[in-house]
């Protein structure tokens, strides 16, 4: 099997460290998973875009759970295309004497992090968003109300972890010898990013006190949350 870890970083995954195809059939399913997904993100951008009911909505009357899609299926569009890059690299690397991410022989293993990790983070929120939308919309149904507490303002913040969550990717990467400016950058917005997630936070607080809600499982599986 493949020995290279789940982040397929070089040298692990390269010569002659992981000389097994194993780890060739993990680049391969790789390029199959992210070309599936980056389709299937087109066509939800352009189901919302081109709907004829999309012309008599402003962007803040899109339901949540749109709109968490949305940013989802453009994350996806932006940065699956860099890890096929580095993965195909890394397969170049191994199959054809290519020398892109070997540090002795002219290329740099941290290029690979970078892209690697270019990729990495905004899938968190490609994992998260959509829960979060999901939250909100099941709030708004325990205290019977149409919408959360600041809708506008949830919808702006959802898109905003989105964007943020794409210039702040190499904060899982402090160890690697980045200078201090870098650092700081990469530190400072990751902290930015506190200010969209805690409108969120109070926006569901705000809407559970702003009326009378039932105790029943939901409400407990939602405070749990």
């Amino acid at each position: 099997g493949a020995a290279s870890g789940w982040t397929l970083y070089p040298p692990y995954s390269s010569f002659p460290a992981a000389p097994s195809i194993s780890t060739d059939f993990i680049i391969f399913s790789l390029h199959l998973a992210g070309a599936s997904s980056i389709l299937s993100s087109i066509n939800f951008v352009s189901t919302v875009f081109f709907l004829p009911i999309s012309n008599k909505l402003s962007f803040f009357q899109y339901p949540l759970f749109i709109v968490a899609q949305l940013t989802v299926s453009f994350l996806l569009i932006i940065s699956l295309p860099v890890l096929a890059a580095a993965i195909t690299m890394l397969l170049f690397d191994r199959n054809f004497s290519t020398s892109f991410f070997s540090n002795f022989l002219g290329g740099d293993a941290l290029l690979y992090q970078h892209l690697f990790w270019f990729f990495g983070h905004p899938e968190v929120y490609v994992l998260i968003l959509p829960a979060f939308a999901i939250i909100s919309h099941v709030i708004s149904f325990i205290i019977n109300r149409n919408t959360p507490f600041s809708y506008p303002g949830l919808s702006v913040a959802i898109v905003a972890i989105g964007v943020l969550g794409c210039i702040v990717w190499a904060h899982h990467m402090f160890t690697s010898g980045m200078d201090l400016d870098t650092r700081f950058y990469f530190a400072s917005a990751t902290l930015i990013i506190a200010v969209p997630t805690g409108i969120k936070i109070f926006s569901w607080i705000f809407t559970f006190i702003s009326d009378v809600y039932i105790y029943n499982p939901l409400f407990l599986w939602t405070i749990g949350f």
